[in-house]
């Protein structure tokens, strides 16, 4: 299943809705550069079987969508942080041994 349907599922919005496509899709990519600027192989995440990978991005994207931009901020739960930890210590970026 693509990563937009797992959150599309995870929000309660149906798979042919398409309404609000643009904006996951956005929020989706959004976590994914997260996920490699913290340090985690670019490989995990853009392999679509890490299971915590898409849990991250589904709390991200639960986090934000409909987000109103009224400066008022609306911070990621504490599993995201405790996760993206995880997920930076054992799927780091690769080094290359000689």
């Amino acid at each position: 299943m693509a990563i937009l349907d797992i959150v599309k599922k995870g929000l309660l919005i149906p798979l042919t809705e398409t309404y609000a496509d643009d904006e996951l899709s956005s929020h989706i990519e959004a976590c994914k550069e997260l996920l490699k600027s913290v340090g985690v192989d670019e490989t995990v995440v853009t392999s679509g079987v890490n299971p915590i990978v898409d849990s991250l991005i589904l709390i991200y994207c639960k986090t934000f969508f409909g987000f109103k931009n009224d400066g008022s901020v609306k911070e990621l739960p504490k599993s995201f942080d405790m996760l993206l930890t995880q997920l930076a210590l054992t799927k780091g970026i690769q080094a290359n041994v000689s």
